[in-house]
């Protein structure tokens, strides 16, 4: 593909992204100047109000953050193999220009023996006195003008691939610069549009704290209090809010901190059973492998909420009602919040049958 084909690619990555960005009406500042800011003075129904509009607000910035992502993954790659390109172009006008250096080299040296031997007067004479006879030395002649020619057609060759290669060479490294810029473009956009995601996730993340019920002292009381016949879900979910409040820490499964997966993980050990593992993958995978992952609208507490697609990133327990719980990453505490439903996965895992 030309520069200008390649260029106008790129372009049509950038433009796609800045629309995106500018369709969701979202920007850093307008996601602090939403009615909703201020949750410190939120209530009630108010609040459960706001949650949801700051809620639908955070998942359209978080799709235009995936999309602006994608174009940028997407630009990433065609800068990265438009270099790969112009390397390949670089290194085959080099051995062009070599062949062609050898070639005339090779000419060179054929020219320089013919004068040495005296050119055509040289050899018509050696012709006429050889004792070799004339048909030898014609022969050789005959050869030497072959080699000549054949000599002069590769060099004339090689300096029109080393032509044709450096043409190719210069048109793909403008194609390589273009794009590295696009790139930088896209780049950009995502930037700010992951910036607009993570300010209006902020502010949801403030709201579901401030709705979030209860204490942790009373969960753990609830959950040292539960009747031995409770079901695995209620004893699951009884767990798991009785960890509310304590710290997210990477790797953690109890007691004084969790992870998303070390959360799950632990719950289910409390009641004896094994979901798969410390890993949100390896959990989907088991609840997979065993048949047991059931549509979300069909959701049951004490069933596991997935994040990503194919490759997932997070997990959460439903505990009923449209909430979760769940440990959601560092600087934040073990919570009960609403179901987020952005990157939601449509399925989830029922280890509780």
């Amino acid at each position: 593909m030309h520069f200008r084909a390649r260029n106008i690619a790129g372009l049509a990555i950038t433009a796609t992204v800045a629309g995106v960005i500018a369709a969701s009406g979202l920007t850093t500042a307008s996601a602090a100047d939403l009615a909703c800011s201020d949750i410190s003075k939120l209530s009630g129904k108010s609040l459960s109000s706001c949650i949801t509009t700051l809620r639908s607000q955070a998942e359209a910035a978080g799709r235009t953050a995936a999309k602006a992502d994608e174009a940028y993954l997407e630009a990433k790659h065609k800068a990265a193999d438009a270099k790969a390109t112009a390397v390949k172009l670089d290194r085959a006008a080099e051995d062009a220009a070599l062949v062609a250096q050898r070639s005339t080299a090779r000419a060179a040296a054929t020219a320089a023996q013919l004068a040495r031997t005296g050119g055509s007067v040289g050899q018509t004479t050696q012709v006429l006195l050889s004792g070799d006879g004339a048909s030898s030395v014609l022969y050789h002649l005959s050869r030497m003008s072959e080699l000549t020619s054949d000599t002069t057609q590769i060099a004339d060759q090689a300096k029109q691939d080393r032509a044709q290669a450096d043409d190719l060479r210069t048109q793909a490294k403008l194609a390589a610069d273009g794009l590295a810029a696009d790139e930088q473009d896209a780049k950009q956009l995502y930037d700010q549009a992951k910036k607009a995601a993570s300010a209006a996730t902020l502010l949801v993340a403030k709201a579901e704290e401030k709705r979030s019920p209860g204490t942790s002292a009373a969960f753990a009381s609830a959950y040292k209090d539960l009747p031995s016949d409770a079901s695995v879900a209620e004893t699951v979910i009884a767990f798991a809010r009785a960890q509310i409040g304590k710290p997210y820490v990477f790797g953690a499964a109890g007691p004084g901190s969790f992870d998303c997966s070390g959360l799950t993980m632990a719950a289910f050990a409390a009641t004896g059973r094994q979901i798969g593992g410390h890993g949100v993958n390896v959990q989907y995978r088991l609840a997979q492998s065993k048949g047991l992952l059931v549509p979300y609208s069909a959701a049951k507490p004490g069933d596991l909420l997935f994040y990503g697609s194919g490759d997932f990133y997070h997990v959460a327990l439903y505990s009923g009602g449209g909430n979760m719980i769940e440990a959601p990453y560092p600087g934040r505490d073990v919570r009960e919040v609403p179901v987020r439903t952005a990157g939601l996965a449509p399925v989830v895992a029922r280890f509780t049958g």
